[in-house]
C-alpha cells in the first residue's frame, strides 16, 4: 500500500514538474518570439528611416544642383542675349544710323542759303532724315538687354526678331499667335527667348532658307513655340552624333524649364523646331 502511494505521488510530482517545465518552455518561446518580432520591426523601421533619409538628402542635393544649373544657364542666357543685342546695335549704328547721320551732315555742309528754294528743300529733307534717325534710335533703345523681355514681354521680343530678319531683305519672316498668352515666369521667358534666338540663328546661318515662320500657340495647358523654315534641311541624328552642341544646348535648356523640344528635319525638306512648355 505504501509503495503504491509512493508510486502515485512520484508520478504526480513528475507530471507537475513536466507541466511546469512545459509552461516555462512555452513562455520562453513566446518571449523569444516576441523579442525576435520586436527586433525585426525595429530593424525594419531603422532601415526605412535610413533609406528615407538617404533618399531625402539625395533629392535635396539633386534639387540644389538643378537650381544652381538653372541659375547658371539663366545667367548665360542673359549674357548671350546682351552680346547678341550689342552686335545688333553695332550693325545698326554702322549700317543705318551712321548712314542717316552722314546724309544729315552732307545736307548741312552743302546748304546754300543764297538759294532759298534749294535751301528749303534740303532743310525739309534734313528734317525728315532727323525724324528717321530719332525713330531708329528709339527702336534701338528697346533692344538694350534681356530686361526688355520682362518689360515688353516675350511676344514683343520675338516680333522684334522677326522685324530684324525682314529688314535684311534676305528673308520673308512671319509671326502668328493663336490663343491668349499665358503668364510665364520671367526667368523661363528669358530662357525661352534665348532658345528662340538660337533656333533662328541656326536657320539663318545653316539652312539656306528664305522663308521662316514662327507660331505661338496656347492649347490644352501647353505653351507652344513652333519654328519652320524652307531651307535645305539636315539629318537630325547625324547632327546630334557629330558636334551637335547647339542642338544639345537647346535640349538641356528645355529640360531645365521642364519643357520638351522636338526637332524635325530631313535633307531637302526644311526643318521644324517645336518647344512645348506645360502650363
Amino acid at each position: 500500500m505504501a509503495n503504491t502511494q509512493y508510486y502515485i505521488f512520484d508520478n504526480v510530482y513528475l507530471y507537475i514538474h513536466w507541466y511546469i517545465m512545459q509552461t516555462i518552455t512555452g513562455e520562453i518561446k513566446l518571449v523569444l518570439a516576441v523579442t525576435l518580432l520586436l527586433l525585426l520591426i525595429t530593424s525594419f523601421v531603422i532601415l526605412f528611416l535610413f533609406f528615407y533619409q538617404k533618399r531625402y538628402y539625395t533629392h535635396k542635393k539633386e534639387k540644389e544642383q538643378l537650381q544652381s544649373q538653372f541659375a547658371q544657364t539663366l545667367l548665360q542666357s542673359q549674357i548671350e542675349i546682351q552680346e547678341q543685342t550689342l552686335q545688333h546695335i553695332s550693325r545698326e549704328l554702322h549700317d543705318n544710323l551712321g548712314q542717316v547721320a552722314s546724309l544729315i551732315k552732307i545736307n548741312l555742309n552743302t546748304l546754300q542759303l543764297s538759294n532759298p528754294d534749294k535751301a528749303n528743300d534740303k532743310i525739309e529733307n534734313t528734317k525728315e532724315l532727323t525724324r528717321q534717325l530719332i525713330t531708329d534710335i528709339k527702336s534701338l533703345s528697346v533692344s538694350l538687354g534681356s530686361d526688355r523681355i520682362t518689360q515688353s514681354g516675350l511676344v514683343k521680343a520675338i516680333e522684334t526678331e522677326v522685324d530684324r530678319l525682314n529688314k535684311t531683305g534676305e528673308f520673308d519672316a512671319s509671326f502668328r499667335q493663336l490663343g491668349s498668352l499665358p503668364e510665364i515666369d520671367n526667368d523661363k521667358a528669358v530662357i525661352l527667348y534665348r532658345m528662340s534666338q538660337e533656333v533662328l540663328n541656326n536657320m539663318v546661318k545653316h539652312s539656306g532658307a528664305k522663308q521662316i515662320d514662327i507660331s505661338l500657340i496656347t492649347k490644352d495647358n501647353l505653351f507652344i513655340l513652333a519654328f519652320k523654315d524652307n531651307g535645305t534641311g539636315f539629318n537630325v541624328e547625324e547632327k546630334m552624333n557629330a558636334s551637335g552642341a547647339g542642338l544639345r544646348n537647346l535640349k538641356n535648356r528645355a529640360l531645365l524649364i521642364n519643357a520638351k523640344i522636338n526637332i524635325q528635319s530631313s535633307p531637302g525638306a526644311g526643318s521644324q523646331v517645336t518647344i512645348e512648355l506645360p502650363l
